[in-house]
């Protein structure tokens, strides 16, 4: 009698067991962008825009703050961000503008200046692509060269190191390809933007070069934006 107690008790025990397993959730990988009132990350940004030979460097920090939240009729929460801007370590910060993210059928979905992109799509995965700029109207689908062809967003690396000359290091990262042209002839539009688990955007870089081709340009003409980590925590 107590064998078979005995034997009925280990069924139901890994029974349980399985159904506990059964309802772990996949890995979807939202840590990669997280959200949540309070968080703040400081940034070190580099800009160098040329007309020929002239050439003109600025730099500044940046600090996003997420401030608040809303929840709808739906259950869809967004989440509000202040950004801040100062040109130097000991300057006082300056708003700059603000900006709202939500995570929407797994899709994050922010509104930068009242443009919205498509960010990230969980759960990640090396070469996963979509169209950034689904729910926007920019002309040409936002590329600087356009052939007619709507280039998508890529997950080119995933769990990656990454080490910043901010110091910022973390061992887990995706970098996202929102655009990879170069011609010689033509010019340059590299975008990217690579996120870290626990953290979110740590590097942003936009590479941008329109080469002089007629006989009344002034030179070719290009932007480099550089945006780095420096430091990341709550309020």
């Amino acid at each position: 009698m107590k064998r078979g107690i005995g034997f009925f008790l280990v069924i139901v025990l890994v029974a349980f067991s399985c159904s506990e397993v059964a309802q772990v959730p996949p890995e979807m990988g939202f840590d990669y962008f997280p959200l949540q009132a309070g968080n703040y990350s400081l940034y070190q940004v580099e800009e160098v825009t040329g007309l020929g030979s002239a050439v003109t460097q600025v730099s500044y920090e940046i600090r996003a703050t997420v401030t608040d939240s809303t929840i709808n009729d739906k259950g869809d929460v967004t989440y509000f961000m202040v950004r801040e801007k100062r040109t130097g370590s000991s300057g006082n910060w300056e708003n700059l503008d603000t900006w709202s993210a939500k995570v929407i059928n797994g899709r994050v979905i922010q509104n930068e200046g009242n443009v919205l992109y498509v960010k990230l799509i969980f759960p990640p995965s090396l070469n996963l692509t979509w169209d950034g700029n689904e729910y926007n109207n920019l002309p040409d689908n936002g590329q600087l060269f356009y052939d007619g062809y709507d280039v998508p967003y890529v997950i080119s690396e995933i769990d990656k190191p990454i080490s910043l000359k901010t110091g910022f290091e973390s061992d887990r990262t995706l970098t996202v390809t929102q655009n990879d042209f170069n011609d010689f002839t033509v010019g340059t539009d590299e975008r990217k933007e690579v996120y870290a688990r626990g953290v979110g955007l740590v590097y942003k870089e936009i590479n941008q070069v329109i080469k002089c081709t007629g006989s009344g340009c002034s030179g070719d003409r290009s932007f480099l934006f550089i945006q780095s980590l420096k430091e990341y925590g709550k309020i």
